[in-house]
Protein backbone atom coordinates (compact mmCIF):
# COMPACT_ATOMS: atom_id res chain seq x y z
CA UNK A 1 0.00 0.00 0.00
CA UNK A 2 2.83 2.38 0.88
CA UNK A 3 4.58 1.56 -2.43
CA UNK A 4 1.44 2.45 -4.39
CA UNK A 5 1.03 5.68 -2.42
CA UNK A 6 4.70 6.58 -2.98
CA UNK A 7 4.41 5.82 -6.70
CA UNK A 8 1.28 7.96 -7.05
CA UNK A 9 2.95 10.80 -5.17
CA UNK A 10 6.02 10.59 -7.43
CA UNK A 11 3.79 10.59 -10.53
CA UNK A 12 1.87 13.59 -9.19
CA UNK A 13 5.10 15.56 -8.65
CA UNK A 14 6.45 14.65 -12.10
CA UNK A 15 3.14 15.57 -13.71
CA UNK A 16 3.09 18.93 -11.91
CA UNK A 17 6.67 19.70 -12.97
CA UNK A 18 5.96 18.65 -16.56
CA UNK A 19 2.80 20.75 -16.80
CA UNK A 20 4.53 23.76 -15.24
CA UNK A 21 7.36 23.50 -17.80
CA UNK A 22 4.77 23.14 -20.55
CA UNK A 23 2.89 26.25 -19.38
CA UNK A 24 6.06 28.35 -19.13
CA UNK A 25 7.27 27.19 -22.56
CA UNK A 26 3.87 27.87 -24.12
CA UNK A 27 3.72 31.42 -22.70
CA UNK A 28 7.29 32.15 -23.82
CA UNK A 29 6.64 30.96 -27.38
CA UNK A 30 3.32 32.82 -27.65
CA UNK A 31 4.95 35.97 -26.26
CA UNK A 32 7.82 35.74 -28.73
CA UNK A 33 5.71 35.11 -31.84
CA UNK A 34 3.15 37.83 -31.01
CA UNK A 35 5.97 40.24 -30.14
CA UNK A 36 7.67 39.40 -33.44
CA UNK A 37 4.56 40.69 -35.23
CA UNK A 38 3.51 43.61 -33.02
CA UNK A 39 6.49 44.33 -30.76
CA UNK A 40 7.24 43.23 -27.20
CA UNK A 41 6.01 44.99 -24.06
CA UNK A 42 9.27 46.95 -24.00
CA UNK A 43 9.24 47.94 -27.70
CA UNK A 44 7.15 51.16 -27.46
CA UNK A 45 9.44 52.45 -24.70
CA UNK A 46 12.83 51.48 -26.13
CA UNK A 47 12.29 52.26 -29.83
CA UNK A 48 9.92 55.19 -29.34
CA UNK A 49 10.56 57.22 -26.20
CA UNK A 50 7.89 59.84 -26.95
CA UNK A 51 4.27 59.67 -25.80
CA UNK A 52 1.91 57.71 -28.03
CA UNK A 53 -1.36 55.79 -27.71
CA UNK A 54 -0.68 52.11 -28.39
CA UNK A 55 -2.68 48.89 -28.34
CA UNK A 56 -0.37 46.24 -26.84
CA UNK A 57 -1.13 42.81 -28.30
CA UNK A 58 1.78 41.20 -26.44
CA UNK A 59 0.75 42.99 -23.22
CA UNK A 60 -2.84 41.68 -23.46
CA UNK A 61 -1.71 38.13 -24.24
CA UNK A 62 0.87 38.07 -21.44
CA UNK A 63 -1.58 39.54 -18.90
CA UNK A 64 -4.23 36.94 -19.74
CA UNK A 65 -1.79 34.01 -19.56
CA UNK A 66 -0.22 35.36 -16.35
CA UNK A 67 -3.54 35.22 -14.51
CA UNK A 68 -4.17 31.70 -15.82
CA UNK A 69 -0.66 30.44 -14.93
CA UNK A 70 -0.06 32.07 -11.53
CA UNK A 71 2.65 34.36 -10.17
CA UNK A 72 5.85 32.27 -10.14
CA UNK A 73 5.34 30.72 -13.57
CA UNK A 74 4.48 34.14 -15.01
CA UNK A 75 7.59 35.63 -13.40
CA UNK A 76 9.78 33.03 -15.14
CA UNK A 77 7.91 33.23 -18.46
CA UNK A 78 8.01 37.03 -18.49
CA UNK A 79 11.73 37.13 -17.73
CA UNK A 80 12.69 34.51 -20.35
CA UNK A 81 10.19 35.68 -22.98
CA UNK A 82 11.39 39.28 -22.88
CA UNK A 83 15.03 38.22 -22.65
CA UNK A 84 14.82 35.94 -25.70
CA UNK A 85 13.01 38.61 -27.71
CA UNK A 86 15.62 41.23 -26.85
CA UNK A 87 18.46 38.78 -27.55
CA UNK A 88 17.14 38.27 -31.08
CA UNK A 89 15.87 41.74 -32.06
CA UNK A 90 17.75 44.34 -29.97
CA UNK A 91 21.39 45.27 -30.22
CA UNK A 92 21.69 45.32 -26.42
CA UNK A 93 19.91 43.57 -23.55
CA UNK A 94 17.86 46.04 -21.51
CA UNK A 95 17.88 44.20 -18.20
CA UNK A 96 15.60 46.75 -16.57
CA UNK A 97 12.81 45.82 -19.01
CA UNK A 98 13.48 42.11 -18.66
CA UNK A 99 13.00 42.46 -14.90
CA UNK A 100 10.03 44.84 -15.25
CA UNK A 101 8.13 42.42 -17.50
CA UNK A 102 8.85 39.60 -15.02
CA UNK A 103 7.55 41.76 -12.13
CA UNK A 104 4.44 42.66 -14.15
CA UNK A 105 3.74 38.96 -14.75
CA UNK A 106 4.25 38.16 -11.07
CA UNK A 107 1.79 40.86 -9.95
CA UNK A 108 -0.88 39.86 -12.49
CA UNK A 109 -0.39 36.17 -11.69
CA UNK A 110 -0.97 36.84 -7.99
CA UNK A 111 -4.70 36.90 -8.70
CA UNK A 112 -4.56 33.36 -10.13
CA UNK A 113 -7.49 31.92 -12.03
CA UNK A 114 -9.60 29.16 -10.48
CA UNK A 115 -12.34 27.18 -12.29
CA UNK A 116 -15.79 28.81 -12.02
CA UNK A 117 -14.18 31.82 -10.35
CA UNK A 118 -15.97 34.31 -12.57
CA UNK A 119 -19.47 33.09 -11.84
CA UNK A 120 -19.18 35.52 -8.95
CA UNK A 121 -19.51 39.00 -10.46
CA UNK A 122 -17.36 40.51 -7.72
CA UNK A 123 -14.37 38.44 -8.93
CA UNK A 124 -14.61 40.21 -12.30
CA UNK A 125 -14.53 43.52 -10.46
CA UNK A 126 -11.52 42.40 -8.37
CA UNK A 127 -9.63 41.40 -11.52
CA UNK A 128 -10.40 44.77 -13.08
CA UNK A 129 -9.23 46.46 -9.87
CA UNK A 130 -6.02 44.40 -9.75
CA UNK A 131 -5.11 45.34 -13.32
CA UNK A 132 -5.86 48.99 -12.64
CA UNK A 133 -3.72 48.98 -9.47
CA UNK A 134 -0.92 47.24 -11.37
CA UNK A 135 -1.06 49.98 -14.01
CA UNK A 136 -0.76 52.67 -11.33
CA UNK A 137 2.17 50.83 -9.71
CA UNK A 138 4.00 50.97 -13.05
CA UNK A 139 3.16 54.68 -13.44
CA UNK A 140 5.54 55.18 -10.50
CA UNK A 141 7.95 52.31 -11.16
CA UNK A 142 8.77 53.03 -14.82
CA UNK A 143 9.78 56.70 -14.32
CA UNK A 144 11.85 55.81 -11.23
CA UNK A 145 13.79 53.19 -13.22
CA UNK A 146 14.35 55.62 -16.09
CA UNK A 147 15.56 58.38 -13.75
CA UNK A 148 17.93 56.08 -11.88
CA UNK A 149 19.43 54.41 -14.93
CA UNK A 150 19.20 56.72 -17.92
CA UNK A 151 17.88 60.25 -17.62
CA UNK A 152 18.36 63.57 -15.93
CA UNK A 153 15.82 64.19 -13.12
CA UNK A 154 15.31 67.67 -14.58
CA UNK A 155 13.10 66.05 -17.24
CA UNK A 156 10.81 64.58 -14.59
CA UNK A 157 7.51 65.68 -16.18
CA UNK A 158 8.51 64.38 -19.61
CA UNK A 159 9.63 61.06 -18.11
CA UNK A 160 6.33 60.57 -16.30
CA UNK A 161 4.33 61.33 -19.45
CA UNK A 162 6.45 59.30 -21.87
CA UNK A 163 6.76 56.26 -19.61
CA UNK A 164 4.30 56.20 -16.71
CA UNK A 165 1.27 57.82 -18.33
CA UNK A 166 2.01 56.09 -21.62
CA UNK A 167 1.93 52.70 -19.87
CA UNK A 168 -1.35 53.61 -18.13
CA UNK A 169 -3.10 54.50 -21.40
CA UNK A 170 -1.72 51.35 -23.03
CA UNK A 171 -3.09 49.23 -20.16
CA UNK A 172 -6.50 50.95 -20.30
CA UNK A 173 -6.76 50.25 -24.02
CA UNK A 174 -5.22 46.76 -24.00
CA UNK A 175 -5.74 44.92 -20.71
CA UNK A 176 -7.81 46.53 -17.96
CA UNK A 177 -11.16 45.96 -19.70
CA UNK A 178 -10.34 43.22 -22.22
CA UNK A 179 -8.58 40.76 -19.88
CA UNK A 180 -11.59 40.27 -17.51
CA UNK A 181 -13.77 39.70 -20.59
CA UNK A 182 -11.39 37.00 -21.90
CA UNK A 183 -11.26 35.33 -18.47
CA UNK A 184 -15.07 35.25 -18.22
CA UNK A 185 -15.25 33.76 -21.73
CA UNK A 186 -12.59 31.15 -20.88
CA UNK A 187 -14.40 30.30 -17.64
CA UNK A 188 -17.77 29.96 -19.39
CA UNK A 189 -16.44 27.73 -22.17
CA UNK A 190 -14.22 25.41 -20.13
CA UNK A 191 -15.40 25.59 -16.52
CA UNK A 192 -19.20 25.60 -16.77
CA UNK A 193 -19.28 21.91 -15.80
CA UNK A 194 -16.90 19.06 -15.00
CA UNK A 195 -16.30 16.89 -18.07
CA UNK A 196 -13.75 14.62 -19.67
CA UNK A 197 -12.93 14.47 -23.38
CA UNK A 198 -11.54 11.02 -24.19
CA UNK A 199 -11.54 10.70 -27.96
CA UNK A 200 -9.79 7.81 -29.70
CA UNK A 201 -8.46 10.24 -32.32
CA UNK A 202 -6.56 12.08 -29.57
CA UNK A 203 -5.61 9.13 -27.35
CA UNK A 204 -5.11 6.24 -29.87
CA UNK A 205 -5.87 3.92 -26.93
CA UNK A 206 -9.10 2.45 -25.55
CA UNK A 207 -10.10 3.22 -21.97
CA UNK A 208 -8.53 -0.02 -20.80
CA UNK A 209 -5.13 1.45 -21.79
CA UNK A 210 -5.76 4.81 -20.16
CA UNK A 211 -2.32 4.66 -18.51
CA UNK A 212 -0.85 5.33 -21.99
CA UNK A 213 -2.40 8.80 -21.95
CA UNK A 214 -2.11 12.01 -19.99
CA UNK A 215 -4.56 14.87 -19.67
CA UNK A 216 -4.54 18.64 -19.78
CA UNK A 217 -6.98 20.30 -17.42
CA UNK A 218 -8.47 23.51 -18.83
CA UNK A 219 -10.93 24.95 -16.37
CA UNK A 220 -12.99 21.91 -15.34
CA UNK A 221 -12.43 20.17 -18.67
CA UNK A 222 -9.94 17.29 -18.85
CA UNK A 223 -8.72 16.54 -22.37
CA UNK A 224 -6.82 13.26 -22.77
CA UNK A 225 -3.97 12.79 -25.25
CA UNK A 226 -1.68 9.94 -26.25
CA UNK A 227 1.51 10.42 -24.20
CA UNK A 228 4.03 9.58 -26.91
CA UNK A 229 2.21 11.50 -29.66
CA UNK A 230 1.84 14.50 -27.35
CA UNK A 231 5.57 14.40 -26.65
CA UNK A 232 6.20 14.23 -30.40
CA UNK A 233 4.06 17.30 -31.11
CA UNK A 234 5.61 19.24 -28.19
CA UNK A 235 9.12 18.30 -29.36
CA UNK A 236 8.36 19.37 -32.94
CA UNK A 237 6.95 22.74 -31.80
CA UNK A 238 9.91 23.32 -29.46
CA UNK A 239 12.34 22.45 -32.26
CA UNK A 240 10.57 24.85 -34.66
CA UNK A 241 10.84 27.61 -32.05
CA UNK A 242 14.54 27.02 -31.30
CA UNK A 243 15.51 26.71 -34.96
CA UNK A 244 13.54 29.87 -35.77
CA UNK A 245 15.46 31.81 -33.10
CA UNK A 246 18.75 30.37 -34.42
CA UNK A 247 17.93 31.49 -37.99
CA UNK A 248 16.95 34.99 -36.84
CA UNK A 249 20.13 35.40 -34.80
CA UNK A 250 22.66 33.91 -37.23
CA UNK A 251 20.81 34.48 -40.54
CA UNK A 252 21.42 30.92 -41.72
CA UNK A 253 19.72 27.52 -41.36
CA UNK A 254 20.49 25.13 -38.54
CA UNK A 255 23.66 23.05 -39.01
CA UNK A 256 23.05 20.07 -41.36
CA UNK A 257 25.71 17.80 -39.79
CA UNK A 258 24.36 18.26 -36.24
CA UNK A 259 20.80 17.70 -37.50
CA UNK A 260 21.88 14.51 -39.28
CA UNK A 261 23.57 13.08 -36.17
CA UNK A 262 20.55 13.90 -33.97
CA UNK A 263 18.22 12.27 -36.50
CA UNK A 264 20.29 9.08 -36.35
CA UNK A 265 20.63 8.78 -32.56
CA UNK A 266 17.25 9.99 -31.25
CA UNK A 267 14.98 7.45 -33.03
CA UNK A 268 17.06 4.61 -31.54
CA UNK A 269 16.16 5.80 -28.03
CA UNK A 270 12.44 5.90 -28.92
CA UNK A 271 12.61 2.50 -30.65
CA UNK A 272 14.31 1.03 -27.57
CA UNK A 273 11.61 2.33 -25.23
CA UNK A 274 8.70 1.35 -27.47
CA UNK A 275 10.25 -1.96 -28.61
CA UNK A 276 10.99 -3.34 -25.14
CA UNK A 277 7.42 -2.48 -24.15
CA UNK A 278 6.02 -4.10 -27.29
CA UNK A 279 8.03 -7.28 -26.66
CA UNK A 280 6.62 -7.40 -23.09
CA UNK A 281 10.11 -7.08 -21.60
CA UNK A 282 9.12 -4.10 -19.47
CA UNK A 283 6.27 -1.69 -18.93
CA UNK A 284 6.86 1.79 -20.26
CA UNK A 285 5.91 4.79 -18.12
CA UNK A 286 4.09 7.99 -19.01
CA UNK A 287 7.30 9.94 -18.38
CA UNK A 288 9.37 7.77 -20.75
CA UNK A 289 6.68 7.97 -23.43
CA UNK A 290 6.55 11.76 -23.20
CA UNK A 291 10.36 12.03 -23.23
CA UNK A 292 10.93 9.69 -26.18
CA UNK A 293 8.03 11.32 -28.03
CA UNK A 294 9.61 14.72 -27.41
CA UNK A 295 12.96 13.53 -28.78
CA UNK A 296 11.24 12.08 -31.84
CA UNK A 297 9.48 15.41 -32.40
CA UNK A 298 12.81 17.23 -32.30
CA UNK A 299 14.30 14.78 -34.83
CA UNK A 300 11.19 15.02 -37.02
CA UNK A 301 11.69 18.75 -37.39
CA UNK A 302 15.47 18.55 -37.87
CA UNK A 303 15.09 16.13 -40.80
CA UNK A 304 14.26 19.24 -42.86
CA UNK A 305 17.81 20.54 -42.26
CA UNK A 306 19.54 17.39 -43.55
CA UNK A 307 19.10 18.24 -47.25
CA UNK A 308 22.78 17.66 -48.07
CA UNK A 309 22.41 14.13 -46.65
CA UNK A 310 18.92 13.58 -48.06
CA UNK A 311 19.53 10.22 -49.80
CA UNK A 312 21.39 8.73 -46.82
CA UNK A 313 18.73 10.06 -44.45
CA UNK A 314 15.96 8.36 -46.45
CA UNK A 315 17.84 5.03 -46.28
CA UNK A 316 18.23 5.35 -42.48
CA UNK A 317 14.54 6.27 -42.04
CA UNK A 318 13.58 3.23 -44.14
CA UNK A 319 15.73 0.99 -41.93
CA UNK A 320 14.10 2.41 -38.80
CA UNK A 321 10.62 1.77 -40.22
CA UNK A 322 11.73 -1.77 -41.08
CA UNK A 323 12.83 -2.29 -37.46
CA UNK A 324 9.51 -0.82 -36.27
CA UNK A 325 7.40 -3.23 -38.35
CA UNK A 326 9.60 -6.17 -37.32
CA UNK A 327 9.08 -5.27 -33.64
CA UNK A 328 5.33 -5.03 -34.25
CA UNK A 329 5.40 -8.52 -35.80
CA UNK A 330 7.44 -10.01 -32.93
CA UNK A 331 5.32 -8.21 -30.35
CA UNK A 332 2.07 -9.55 -31.83
CA UNK A 333 3.43 -13.12 -31.84
CA UNK A 334 4.60 -12.82 -28.26
CA UNK A 335 1.27 -11.33 -27.19
CA UNK A 336 -0.66 -14.18 -28.86
CA UNK A 337 1.54 -16.74 -27.08
CA UNK A 338 1.02 -14.98 -23.76
CA UNK A 339 -2.77 -14.90 -24.22
CA UNK A 340 -2.78 -18.60 -25.18
CA UNK A 341 -0.72 -19.45 -22.12
CA UNK A 342 -3.07 -17.47 -19.84
CA UNK A 343 -6.11 -19.22 -21.36
CA UNK A 344 -4.51 -22.64 -20.88
CA UNK A 345 -3.77 -21.84 -17.23
CA UNK A 346 -7.33 -20.64 -16.72
CA UNK A 347 -8.69 -23.82 -18.35
CA UNK A 348 -6.50 -26.01 -16.10
CA UNK A 349 -7.71 -24.15 -12.99
CA UNK A 350 -11.34 -24.68 -14.02
CA UNK A 351 -10.73 -28.42 -14.57
CA UNK A 352 -9.23 -28.73 -11.10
Amino acid sequence: MNNISSKNEKFSILRTVFLDLLKVSFIIMCYFYVSELYGAISTPYILNTGYSIIFGGSLLLFTFFSILAGNYLSLIAGFLGEFIYQLVFYENIYWDWVILVAIYGFICGSYKYRPSKYRDGMKIYYTFLLLLITSFIFIILLPIVQILLYMNPANLETIFINYGFKFLTQCLISTVFLTPFLLVLYDKLLASEEREIYNILLTHHPLIAKDHTFYLELGKTKIYFCSRCSGLVIGAIFSVFVSHIFELMYLRPFNAEISFIICIIVPLIALGDWGTQRLLLRKSSTESRLLTGFLLGVAWRLVLYTESYYFLMMIIISIYFGILFFLIYLGNRKMIKQVSKDLDQLSDEEDD
